[in-house]
């Protein structure tokens, strides 16, 4: 069989395909009778040695049909596009009235637990430094010993609770990370 015969029979056996992956196959049988020629092959050798364009396209049609039938609905740009809009107006809402309030809620708790953190480790400072002070005014002051206990003890729980915060911050970021990105895969299924 001649290099167009061949082509030709391939070309009616793959119809129903989409024209690009037409145009391909057919390009690349095109390609291998080229090649084939260049090595010296006649043309009926190179069509015996691919097989009958029949049971070629056949092959083709069973590897391409399952694709073909799954990413024709998806790939529909207008269905898919109003499919992803809708999902994302949904979950904008659903973010909106479900999410937003245990969020603002949680990030309102984190700065407080830093403000609460940053207060007592001031306060440990200033009641750890402000004791010699006190000593020479005519107000009476606590113990020193009562005075160094204290503002030490102001100092390490200031410096935990910094360190809790800074945990829980790390953790509520990987929080909203995995939320996003549920987020972003939802609309983009």
């Amino acid at each position: 069989m001649s290099k167009k015969e061949y082509l030709d029979r391939l070309r009616i056996s793959l119809q129903g395909l989409p024209t690009d992956e037409l145009e391909d196959i057919l390009s690349d049988y095109n390609e291998h009778f080229d090649i084939g020629i260049s090595k010296g092959k006649s043309e009926e050798e190179i069509s015996n040695e691919l097989g009958d364009p029949r049971e070629v396209a056949s092959n083709y049609r069973t590897m391409y049909r399952p694709n073909y039938n799954r990413n024709s609905y998806n790939t529909d740009s207008s269905n898919d596009t109003t499919r992803k809009l809708l999902v994302t107006l949904l979950l904008i809402g659903f973010n909106l009235v479900v999410v937003i309030a245990p969020f603002m809620s949680l990030v309102a708790l984190l700065i407080g637990l830093y403000g609460v953190s940053v207060s007592c480790v001031i306060g440990g400072i200033v009641i750890l430094f402000g004791f010699p002070i006190t000593i020479f005014t005519p107000i009476p002051s606590p113990h020193i010993l009562t005075s160094i206990s204290l503002g030490i003890g102001l100092l390490a729980l200031g410096a935990l609770g910094i360190i809790l915060s800074v945990y829980l911050t790390k953790g509520f970021y990987k929080l909203i990370m995995k939320y996003i990105q549920w987020n972003v895969e939802t609309i983009n299924k």
